[in-house]
This record gives C-alpha cells, structure tokens and sequence, in this order.
C-alpha cells in the first residue's frame, strides 16, 4: 500500500463565496486538529471574481491548506474532479463550500476502512440543513438506507442498480480509499449524471458500503440567493439521471444479460425512477415561476403516466409560458423597460420570474432613452394607441397559443 503524506484529504472546489468558504475553513481547521489525524483541505477556486483568491492566499502559511485556483472557469463538476484529484491522503471527502462535515462520523468512517482492506468506499445519505439568519436546522437525511447498511462486492453492478432503483439513492457524498479514487473520478463525461458514473467506476475497484447515517450536513435552503447545486442539477439536468441509469444497466447486463421479460420490468422500474424525479423538477419549475420549463415537462411526464397536474394549472402554465416567451422577447428588443398592457393585472406580473418582472412597468410615458425603441406586451388590439416608428408590440395571445 503507498505510504500516504495525510490520513485524510477535504477536498472543497469553491466559485464566488468567499464568506461560506471561510466558515469550511475554520470549522475543519478546527474540528480535524483535535481529532489528531493528519489531514488536508484541497480548496479548488474555479475563478471567482469576489476576493476569494486573496483570502486563500492569506492562508498559504497554514500548513493544513492545499490551495489552487483554475486557469478558467469550468464549472461545478469539473471542479470538484479536479479537487479530488489533488488529494494526497489515504482518504478523501468532497464537501460544498457551504457544508460542513461531522466529524465524529467521519472518522468512525474510516476506522472501518482502515480495518477492512476490501471496502474502497463508504457512501452515505447527507443531513439536508436549513441555514437562514446565521443558524442551521437539521432537516432529514436526503435518502434512506436500512439499519446495518448495504455492501455492494467488487463488480456487483446489479446489487447497486436495484438500490438506487429501490431506494432512490443519490451517491453523491463518499469517502473513497486514493488509489479507487484515481480510477474512477475525471473530468464530467456527458449525458451522465457524474455520482452514478463515479460510483459505478469504484465499484470495478473496490466493495462499496451504504450507511444509514449521514457524515455531512449539506445546506438546502440558505439566505443566498444563487440556486443550490442540488437544485440545479433536479430542475435543469435531470435527463442526466437516465443516462447513469443506462450506463448502470449496460454494465449489469454484461453480468446478467437481460431476456425479454426481465427488459420490460426494468424499462418499468426505469420509467417509474424518472417520472419521481421528473415530478420534482416540475414542482421546483413551478415554485420558481419556470413557465416554460414547466410546460415541457408535463408533456415529457403524460408519455410515461397520468398528467401530472390538473387542467386548470395546466391551463395557468400555458399563459405564462407564453407571457414569460413574449416577455422575454420584448426585452431582448429594447434596453428600455417594457411597457405592459393595462388588461394584464398586477397578480399576474407577480407569477413572472424575477429577472422579467424587474423590466416591465405601465408607464407608457417619458422613456429613460429617448433613442431607444420601446418594447410592448399587448392583450387589447388597441393597445398601444400611438407605437412609434421604431417601436415593437408582442401580442401575447400569439406567443400563449404556441403553449396550447
């Protein structure tokens, strides 16, 4: 076994939250120093334009810190690969810069790996934390998996496909032995959720063990505004969940190739997975006032089961699917606010996404650039009653009977 510099390696990649990061910092700084192993923590800066790089500067003398920063911005997945990469202990954890470890855990974590040379990775579900106003709140772990947890051995892709099929496990959060690490994470490949192809690849190294208790606590609701990783990943990237499912069940069926009735049941347990998740990125699209967004998953849902909504919020996500289309299309037309039909009311403007609802108003008079053309949303056919030569007018009727 190669000698390793630490026992344990924290790898964190970071963009543009310089003060979450700082509060990861000290925490483990912390907390790990009193466990008296030797450990690290990678910081990975993916860019960022806030002072992040200078803060992590300030800490190049602190002996515990394995600092590095990107040559250009690349984004969430490929950042965390490169952090775990960089890890030099016999162990390695990736973490969120506004997630926090429990250590307790941690380090009971590793003590059963440290006596049991076949297990390369332990997986467990994460607390999901509510942190608003400086305080957190435990909320529920994020999956669930049976008291005593499960062991998948060496090459048993089937075991782990019917457990994420099962359970809808997410395997997200590890602890993962160096050596399986350096075969199983890279950079993203595509159409592929990265935790199924990072887990499916450990497991060509190593025996893979579930446990029921989660060893971090992973923020799920905050005051930032941004939109959480996890909840990008559910509203926008969920056809990615598939491509892992598939890549799961081509590497089962070399093991056990699949007959004609075994291939339906799985395309079922396949669909029924999907139309779970499908139905939460609809409900986030919703909560989010994704108009669009939501109106093409609903059609993507009705193939594989009922509709998923009723025909009245049906009906409600067509017209705002098509307001939020010529919206948006006014804006791209003009710097100038756009200017909105008296006949669409002022609760209806509130049902539009932030970024839309900044730029209308019903002023028609006194344009802040009188050079400028002026962008319209019309209901009335009368309205605007004088547009200039130059001006433009969206007729949302048209835009809502595309979403019909």
């Amino acid at each position: 076994m190669q000698a390793h510099q630490y026992l344990l390696s924290i790898c964190v990649p970071t963009y543009n939250r310089q003060f979450m990061l700082e509060r990861n910092i000290a925490f483990h700084l912390e907390q790990f120093r009193k466990s008296g192993i030797a450990f690290e923590l990678v910081i990975v800066d993916d860019c960022s334009t806030d002072e992040t790089a200078a803060y992590l500067q300030s800490l190049a003398a602190v002996p515990e810190v394995n600092a590095f920063r990107r040559l250009k911005n690349s984004g969430f997945v490929s950042n965390y690969a490169f952090a775990m990469q960089r890890a030099r202990g016999k162990y390695a954890i990736f973490l969120g810069d506004d997630d926090l470890l429990i250590p307790e855990k941690v380090l009971q974590y590793i003590r059963m790996m440290e006596l049991d040379p076949n297990l390369g990775v332990i997986q467990a579900p994460w607390m999901l934390v509510e942190r608003r106003g400086g305080t957190d709140r435990d909320m529920q772990p994020f999956y669930d998996i049976p008291a005593g947890g499960l062991r998948h051995r060496k090459g048993d892709m089937p075991s782990l496909l019917n457990m994420i099929l099962d359970l809808h496990v997410f395997p997200e959060f590890m602890i993962i032995r160096r050596d399986v690490l350096s075969r199983s994470v890279s950079e993203p490949a595509p159409f592929i959720f990265w935790a199924f192809l990072y887990t499916a690849r450990a497991l060509e190294q190593a025996d893979i063990l579930f446990v029921p208790e989660p060893f971090a606590r992973v923020t799920a609701v905050s005051d930032d505004p941004r939109l959480q990783q996890g909840n990008k990943e559910c509203m926008f990237e969920w056809d990615k969940y598939r491509g892992g499912l598939e890549y799961l069940v081509s590497k089962s069926q070399r093991l056990q190739p699949a007959n004609p009735a075994s291939a339906a049941e799985l395309q079922g347990r396949l669909n029924h997975f999907m139309r779970v998740r499908q139905a939460v990125a609809l409900r986030l699209h919703v909560a989010a006032h994704n108009w669009a967004e939501a109106y093409v998953l609903y059609h993507r849902m009705s193939v594989y089961g009922p509709p998923p909504l009723s025909a009245e919020k049906y009906d409600e996500i067509c017209k705002l699917a098509g307001l939020v289309s010529a919206s948006r299309e006014a804006g791209s037309y003009s710097a100038q606010p756009i200017v909105v039909d008296p006949m669409i009311d002022r609760v209806t403007l509130q049902l539009l996404p932030a970024d839309i609802r900044s730029r209308v108003t019903y002023d028609i008079s006194s344009p802040f650039m009188s050079s400028e053309p002026r962008a319209y949303l019309r209901l009335d056919t009368e309205f605007p009653a004088n547009p200039g030569p130059r001006d433009a007018v969206f007729d949302i009727r048209d835009y809502i009977a595309q979403f019909s």
